[in-house]
């Protein structure tokens, strides 16, 4: 009866479901994409949808800074020459996350938390597609996606194709209440955060 009751149990699990990667980020730093006790956001980037992804992080902006939240970016590099550039690759990553750690004080101050962002930022060249291919979203590059995940460390927000970041402000915003307004000494130049074109 044992034997039957696993062989049950067996059959009826979840198919398909895949677990989540845990790749290094740019710094060299196992990631685990899906923590408790904290709102990840992972965004989708590419070569295509690098200008896409800064616009989705300024959106979160805001929330930045708060030790509950934190944003995580899955670059998928798999139909970029970056796969035969590696080193540069992931180096160009750590140069624009120290840039964006520059752009994010004025919002860590005004969310009261005094540390360097740098150690928060989280960038992840999947050189070969392993850590998309976990949450998930195939093999489009072209396609912004995102997901959240909650305090639970499941998902709680998920979109495939998402046009503008509106959406996923007010799921952060009911997930963790209205942000800090825009600090008078946020830097308004450009982020430069992921990739540049070309």
């Amino acid at each position: 009866m044992r034997l039957l009751a696993l062989a049950l149990l067996f059959l009826c699990a979840p198919v398909g479901a895949k677990e989540l990667a845990h790749p290094k980020d740019c710094d060299g730093k196992v990631v685990e994409l899906n923590p408790t006790n904290r709102i990840t956001i992972v965004l989708a980037s590419s070569q295509s949808l690098a200008d896409t992804t800064r616009e989705f992080g300024r959106a979160v902006y805001g929330w930045q800074g708060r030790k509950e939240f934190r944003v995580i970016v899955v670059v998928d590099l798999r139909k970029s020459l970056g796969t035969l550039f590696q080193g540069w690759t992931v180096g160009k990553m750590k140069a624009d996350l120290n840039e964006e750690a520059e752009r994010l004080i004025p919002w860590y101050r005004a969310n009261q938390n005094p540390n360097n962002p740098r150690p928060d930022l989280c960038g992840i060249a999947d050189f070969d597609g392993k850590v998309t291919e976990s949450l998930g979203w195939g093999g489009d590059d072209t396609k912004m996606k995102v997901k959240i995940f909650g305090k639970s460390g499941d998902v709680v927000w998920s979109d495939m194709d998402v046009i503008r970041p509106d959406a996923l402000r007010r799921e952060v915003q009911n997930l963790l209440g209205p942000p800090v307004p825009t600090p008078p000494d946020a830097i308004p130049k450009k982020s430069r955060m992921i990739l540049r074109k070309g």
